[in-house]
Order: structure tokens, then sequence, then C-alpha cells
């Protein structure tokens, strides 16, 4: 009875260090997503004919049903090879020989709910002391925009090998040899598989307890605590450890999701196992955790200013919108001492993916003007995106002409105030219009109605801060 008593004792002991060894986010959710692999067997065999089987929170299919999203299983056409559940919550996926795009088979699970932009994944795999010799076990995490069946690479039948796919933050990737297990990433610059060691997994060692800690967040780094020592992860990267031990430093994740999407699906796949035992791989204790408020209400992606003829063009970029009810221009000059709002600007409210928007300050000042973007929700919350960009237009007096239609405009950059002229002479030097203007120390705009006018050809003469320029147009 002390003996049962003992061993209960140090397995309770082994589950608490376990929990306590995993890292955990500065503002963590304290719900964490666990994948439930059930305690009933079961098989999902691979056939001629590719198929697929999806749970829901409510519907139950091969997979237990998910707490939140979409779990499912696919098995493609190659015949061989597939999934088993143990009934002991854990899930055996064996490769596929296959090596066509719609050969692999793959489990998912996707559209998690309250899922952020800075997110956590854990599992624990075996290889189950495999003498397979060939095959590429693939476990890959990202943002599923659509959970729609055959809409992207977490719900389609498509294995995610070197080609670029939508969604993909990065992957982890194990390749057999006939000796060792490569252990590689997703590659961000070309997709490809970029070893990290061939040391790390063995064939007969583990289980093997895996974490990773990825931050997809637009611009804030993501902080976790790991026994005691605090560890940062920068935006668009991620941390590995394997067993306690963090395997290399920070690794970059791709560029095919855009940067504030959250992390909200994951993938488990196995291809290529072409000659030989096909490589098999059993995962257990699989769990998402993500930040609490990680994903912003507006995800900024880019903001940029440029200088045209016009004024000073902005242009910013969302990757997702919560409630949003619009943004509002903030400039400061070299004379203003805080931020003053030139402009409001409608958002799209919500949406899920890439949205461009622009606005064109005719007016900026002499000197510098710096910008920048708030945005407001639709319950009157703001957050304002924390970068600023800046541009000079220290020119002196420069004037443009141009003329649509029947309307002549005319743009005059100023470094001095004051009174000018603008007239408008028939080319017999007869006056067809006069006007005083004022002129500020900023970008200035004119505009004049030419419709009264006779057609033929006319000039027009501006004079401002000493200088004066002519444009001669057809009316």
């Amino acid at each position: 009875m002390k003996k049962i008593s003992l061993l209960i004792v140090l397995l309770l002991s082994i589950q608490f260090y376990k929990a306590d060894a995993q890292g955990a986010w500065t503002n963590e959710n304290a719900t964490a997503f666990t994948c439930n692999f059930g305690a009933v067997a079961g098989t999902y065999n691979a056939t001629t004919t590719a198929k697929s089987s999806v749970s829901t929170s409510t519907i139950a299919n091969f997979l237990p049903s998910p707490a939140s999203g979409f779990a499912r299983v696919y098995t493609g056409n190659s015949n061989n090879g597939g999934f088993a559940l143990t009934g002991l919550s854990s899930l055996t996926l064996t490769a596929s020989n296959g090596t066509a795009v719609t050969a692999t088979n793959k489990m998912s699970v996707y559209n998690l709910s309250n899922a952020e932009a800075i997110a956590s994944y854990f599992f624990t795999i075996s290889f189950n002391n495999t003498d397979a010799s060939t095959g590429a076990i693939t476990f890959a995490i990202g943002n599923s925009a659509n959970s729609t069946e055959n809409n992207n690479i977490f719900n389609d039948g498509n294995n995610l090998q070197g080609a670029a796919a939508t969604g993909v933050f990065t992957y982890l990737r194990w390749d057999m040899s006939p000796t060792t297990i490569a252990f590689s990433y997703r590659k961000g610059s070309d997709y490809s598989a970029q070893t990290i060691n061939s040391a790390t997994f063995t064939k007969t060692g583990g289980p093997y307890n895996v974490e990773i800690y990825a931050n997809n967040h637009a611009s804030a780094t993501g902080e976790y605590t790991r026994n005691s020592t605090q560890y940062t992860v920068a935006s668009g990267k991620f941390h590995i450890w394997v067993n306690n031990a963090r395997i290399g430093a920070d690794f970059d994740a791709t560029t095919e999701v855009a940067r504030g999407l959250a992390l909200n699906s994951l993938l488990l796949q196995g291809i290529r196992s072409t000659s030989g035992t096909l490589a098999p791989i059993n995962i257990s204790d699989l769990s998402v955790k993500h930040t609490v408020g990680g994903t912003l209400p507006v995800t900024f992606v880019d903001f940029s200013a440029t200088k045209n003829t016009n004024g000073a063009l902005l242009k910013w970029r969302t990757s997702s919108e919560i409630d949003n009810d619009y943004f509002q221009l903030l400039r400061k000059t070299e004379t203003s001492k805080v931020f003053e709002p030139i402009a409001k600007i409608a958002a799209k409210s919500n949406t899920n993916s890439i949205n461009n928007y622009a606005y064109t300050d005719f007016n900026p000042a002499v000197a510098n003007n710096y910008y920048q973007i708030k945005q407001v929700d639709k319950d009157g919350k703001t957050s304002t995106f924390d970068k600023i960009v800046a541009l000079n237009f220290e020119l002196g007096a420069e004037i443009n002409f141009s003329k649509t239609g029947d309307v002549l405009r005319i743009v005059a950059n100023s470094s001095t105030e004051g009174n000018g002229n603008v007239m408008i002479t028939d080319l017999s030097g007869n006056k067809v219009l006069t006007r005083k203007i004022r002129y500020n120390k900023q970008l200035n705009h004119y505009e004049y109605n030419l419709a009264m006018l006779p057609a033929g050809a006319y000039v027009t003469r501006i004079i401002m801060d000493n200088k004066s320029r002519s444009f001669k147009f057809i009316k």
C-alpha cells in the first residue's frame, strides 16, 4: 500500500513539475486551449481516395469535439498511413509514402476562439522507436482566417512543403534518415526547411516535451517567465524549447502571415515516407496559451509619409480591425507642443484582412511635420500607433500650376507670410481675372473656376514672397 501511495505522489510531482517548467506569458490568458484526443481508441486509415473528418465544438466525428474552432483529420490518396487514437488521450500519425501535393496525412486544429497574436504551443512527441529511414513530419502554426473546408493550408488537402502558404507563421520539421532525425524550421525567405541540428531528436529517445513561444504582434514584444527567468520574444520571432532546454536563439518567422493576425491554428502532417517502414509520430498533451490583449482593436502593419506636389501623402495599413469606428490623423509642427488632430477617416469596422488607407495633408507647415495615427473604437476607447513619421517642407517659394477641365489649381509652398496677387490675362494682355491672396508658412492651395471665360489662350500669373511665376493654358 505504501508503494502505491509513493507512486501516486511521484506521478503527481512529475505533473506539477511539468506544469511549473512551462513558461507563462506576462498577462497570460488564464484559460488555455487543450486539444482533446479522448479516451476511446479508433483508427482513420488512408484509402485510394482522399477524405477528411471534421469535428466542431458541438459535433464530434473521428476526433473528439474541440473546446472551440475545428479539429480535422485528412488522409490523401496514397492508400497508406493514417491516424490512430490510442485511448490514452494521444494521437498517432503515420506518414504517407506519397510525394504529390495531395498525398499527405494531416491533422489540424483551426479558428480557435479568443486567440491572440502572441501565443505558446506545448506538446509531447515520440517517434516510437521507429526504424523508418525516410519521411517528413511537420508541425506548423499560424492563422486561418476562414473556417470553410478546403480554404487554406490548415483545412485543405495540400501538404505544407517548400511553396508559399498563406497564414503560416512557422513550422518545425523532422526528416527521417537511416540513422538520424534532422530537426529544422521553416525559413522565411524561400519557405524551405532550415536545419537546426540532427542531435536533439532521436528515433529511440523521448518522449520529448516541446514548447514554442511565438510573437506575431505587429510591434509589441512578448515576455514569458520560465523557471524564474524572464525571456523576451520580439515581433516576428519565436523560441523553441525541448525537454527543458532552449534550442538555438531567436528564430525568424516567415512573411506568409501578416503581423498582427491572431495565431489561431496548427497542423501536424506526415509525407514522403517513400521506402521501408512508414514514419510515425505520437503526440499528446497538446495545448495553446495566449496573452490577454495581445491583439489590439486595430493592428497596424505600416505607416508612411511622402511628399508630392499637393502636400504630405500619408499611407497606413492594418491587418485586423475589431469594432473600429474611425482613425484620427495627428500632426505636430516645430511651433506646436502637442499632436493635434487634422483629419478623421472612416474605418472598415470589423475585418481580418489587409486594409490600405491614404490621406493627403494639403497644408503642411514649413519645416518639420510629425504625424501619428489614433484609432477610436465604437465605444469611444482609443489606441495610438506608436510609429511617428516626419516630413520637412522647408523649400522656400515653390509654385506649381495644373488645370483640369474648367478648374485652375495653384499650389504654392512659402517660407514666409504675406499678401499676393493672382492675375489671368488673354494673349493681348487684357486682364480677365484678378484676385488678392493671402499666403502662410505652409503649402498654400488656390483654385479658380474658368467656366465664365470664352475659348482661347490665356496666361495666369501669381506674385508672392517677392517672386512671380506664369502659366499658359488653353480654354
